[in-house]
C-alpha cells in the first residue's frame, strides 16, 4: 500500500509541475509581449520627439534667414548649380546683407569688369556680391585689389551699363553720389536625406536635419494662373521620417511641413 501511495504522489507531483510550467510559460509570454510593446512605444516616442525637434529647429533657421534675405531667392540643385523655373528643387540660395553702403568714387565704363569702391576699413572677399541698386547691377566679386580706402574690385562679368559719378549740367560737371553694398550668398540644400545649411566659404555645410524624405522640397510660389506669387519668397514642402530607431520594422516618425515664407525686405533685384 505504501508503494502504491508513493507512486500516486509521484504522479500527482509530475502533473503539478507540468501545469505550473505551462502557467509560467504563458505568464512569461504575456510579460515579454508587454515589454516588447513598451519598448516599441518608447522607441516611437523618442524618434517622434527627435524628428520633430530637428524639423522645428530647421524651420526656425530657414524662416530667420529667408525673412532676412535682401534678394529674390534662387533655386539650386544639390551641387549649388542654378535651376531654371519655379521648381521643385533640392536647394535654395539667397543673399544676406554683409556691409555697406559704400561710395563709388570714380566712373566705371560700360563693358569693363572692374570698378573702384570706397570700402574704407572693410575688406571685401572673393565670392561676395556687389550690388548697385540704382543701376540694377549685381555681380559676384572675383578679385579684390589692394588699398587702404579705395579698392578695385574685379567682377564676374562686364558692367552692363556705365556707373557715372558726374553728370553733365549744361556743360558743367555735376558730381553725384553713387552707393552700393555687399552681400553674402547662403544655401539650404537637401542631399542624401540630409538638410544642410551652407554659409559663405563652407563646402560641407551644417547639418540641420536627418531623414529627409523629400528630395526636392523647395519651390518658388506661383498664383493659380502660373505667375510668380510676389508676396512670398519661397515655398517649402519638407517631409521627415525616422525608421532607424527600432529593429521591429516600425516606422517611428513621419512629419510633413508645408510653408510659405513671406517677404520682409528686398534690396537686390537679381541673384
Amino acid at each position: 500500500m505504501n508503494r502504491v501511495h508513493r507512486r500516486r504522489n509521484n504522479g500527482l507531483a509530475l502533473v503539478e509541475i507540468l501545469v505550473a510550467t505551462t502557467i509560467m510559460m504563458i505568464m512569461g509570454g504575456l510579460i515579454f509581449t508587454t515589454y516588447r510593446a513598451g519598448l516599441t512605444l518608447f522607441a516611437k516616442n523618442t524618434a517622434v520627439n527627435m524628428a520633430h525637434q530637428q524639423a522645428r529647429m530647421a524651420v526656425l533657421v530657414m524662416e530667420r534667414d529667408l525673412h532676412g534675405a535682401v534678394s529674390i531667392p534662387q533655386l539650386v540643385d544639390m551641387n549649388q548649380a542654378v535651376v531654371a523655373g519655379n521648381g521643385p528643387a533640392a536647394g535654395i540660395s539667397f543673399q544676406l546683407f554683409s556691409a555697406g553702403p559704400f561710395q563709388i568714387p570714380t566712373t566705371a565704363a560700360s563693358g569693363q569688369n572692374q570698378i573702384t569702391v570706397r570700402t574704407n576699413s572693410y575688406t571685401p572677399k572673393i565670392g561676395q556680391h556687389l550690388c548697385l541698386p540704382l543701376h540694377q547691377i549685381e555681380l559676384d566679386i572675383t578679385a579684390v585689389g589692394a588699398g587702404a580706402t579705395d579698392r578695385v574690385l574685379t567682377l564676374a562679368s562686364n558692367l552692363p551699363r556705365p556707373v557715372q559719378t558726374t553728370l553733365d549740367n549744361a556743360g558743367t560737371p555735376l558730381p553725384v553720389v553713387v552707393t552700393g553694398f555687399i552681400t553674402d550668398r547662403y544655401y539650404f540644400i537637401v542631399n542624401n536625406g540630409q538638410l544642410r545649411y551652407f554659409k559663405p566659404g563652407d563646402t560641407v555645410g551644417k547639418l540641420l536635419a536627418n531623414d529627409i524624405t523629400s528630395a526636392s522640397p523647395f519651390s518658388i510660389p506661383v498664383t493659380p494662373l502660373g505667375a510668380a506669387y510676389n508676396r512670398f519668397v519661397a515655398a517649402i514642402n519638407l517631409t521627415t521620417a525616422d525608421t532607424g530607431s527600432t529593429n521591429l520594422n516600425f516606422k517611428a516618425a513621419n512629419m510633413y511641413l508645408n510653408a510659405l515664407v513671406p517677404y520682409r525686405s528686398k534690396l537686390c533685384y537679381f541673384q
